[in-house]
């Protein structure tokens, strides 16, 4: 009897993201199950090619690695890497100015327990398949995402349809171009903490699975936080999130759009300025259209997580999101946001960014 009881608790554990966290010290929801790469070997990138020994695409082919890096830079791709499971790919480990990817898509479609942080990815319209997004996960799990930065995706900056126990955290997610869209997720559980997403048409995200969506600032939206009027029955916790309208938002109220009845929602502690006046005063916006009212989280440790208020957020997330140090993009989408209704464009192109290396800024 004890030992099914162990058994049913630590089921109970991982559905509800309170395991011990594998990825990283400080990881958090249900993507810190992720082991990535642990026990592997450690497998330095020595250059900036596209592929071939020492190169990005190298180290990635092959299971249980730890990537670090000894070069920084953009890494220009040419097509598409594919990412092995049982992988962590530490950013933080490459030179200043940082490492990152450009002109192509990553993908861990299919694959699980990945680990990636403090990396840049930044497809843009360099890359001619336009059917791909800036980061891939689709039909993968265990995978987190942790001071990442992620611009200028084609179909998606983040597609995760089919994914389970997914996080991602302290991350920039700013200027999408093709379909203008931040994040598609479909699965779940899935964990959105800490993020920054600058100026989308649509999808910050768009969620089809059991959510926390937890202390994120969404500045200059057409459509914030959505769940498509899907047929499907879920649950978000939607806990002290910053909603700030731009110059491109058509309708302020959209920062729940497309909430219906079969969604259950807890939402608490959200704020939205609407004003576009250059001054951070938003007021309480929790109601959730159509859905259903929780008077609790759905989530055990959605709460726990909420440690800051929207206003906190605001002042934490604009100093600390995104890889580090700070690159030419990321630097642009933060003072984008500062300021605060005033300036802001759901960008077509890269280029029209006016950054340097046309658009992609300089690393």
């Amino acid at each position: 009897m004890l030992r099914n009881l162990k058994f049913v608790t630590a089921i109970l554990a991982i559905i509800s993201g309170t395991v011990a966290q594998n990825a990283f010290e400080g990881a958090i929801g249900f993507g810190a199950v992720s082991t990535g790469g642990n026990g592997g070997t450690v497998v330095t990138v020595t250059n900036l090619e596209d592929s071939g020994a020492g190169s990005f695409r190298d180290a990635v082919s092959q299971s249980n690695r730890i990537i670090n890096f000894a070069v920084a830079g953009y890494i220009v791709l040419k097509s598409p890497v594919s990412l092995s499971s049982h992988i962590t790919i530490n950013g933080q480990s490459a030179p200043s100015p940082g490492i990152g990817v450009m002109a192509g898509e990553i993908s861990a479609s299919g694959k699980n327990n990945i680990v990636i942080r403090n990396f840049r990815m930044r497809q843009g319209n360099l890359d001619k398949q336009t059917g791909k997004s800036a980061f891939n996960m689709g039909e993968s799990s265990n995978i987190i995402l942790d001071h990442c930065s992620v611009a200028y995706g084609q179909w998606d900056s983040i597609d995760a349809v089919k994914a389970v126990n997914i996080t991602v955290s302290n991350s920039i997610i700013a200027f999408p171009i093709g379909q203008q869209f931040g994040a598609h997720i479909e699965g779940g559980p899935a964990t959105l903490y800490g993020n920054l997403w600058v100026s989308a048409h649509n999808r910050q995200p768009l969620t089809k699975s059991n959510t926390q969506y937890i202390n994120n600032i969404v500045y200059n939206y057409q459509a914030a936080y959505t769940t498509a009027e899907t047929s499907g029955y879920f649950s978000h916790d939607i806990l002290n999130n910053y909603f700030i309208t731009g110059p491109s938002t058509t309708n302020p109220s959209n920062y729940y759009y497309q909430m219906n009845e079969k969604q259950s929602v807890y939402a608490h502690g959200n704020y939205a300025d609407t004003k576009n006046d250059g001054v951070l005063a938003g007021a309480l916006e929790n109601k959730v259209g159509s859905a259903v009212v929780l008077d609790a989280a759905w989530d055990p440790t959605s709460v726990g997580l909420a440690k800051l208020t929207a206003l906190e957020a605001y002042t934490a997330v604009l100093a600390s999101a995104g890889a580090s140090p700070r690159d030419e993009v990321d630097a642009f989408a933060v003072s984008t946001v500062k300021t605060l209704g005033k300036s802001g464009v759901i960008y077509t192109n890269q280029a029209s960014t006016g950054l340097s290396n046309g658009g992609y800024g300089t690393l």
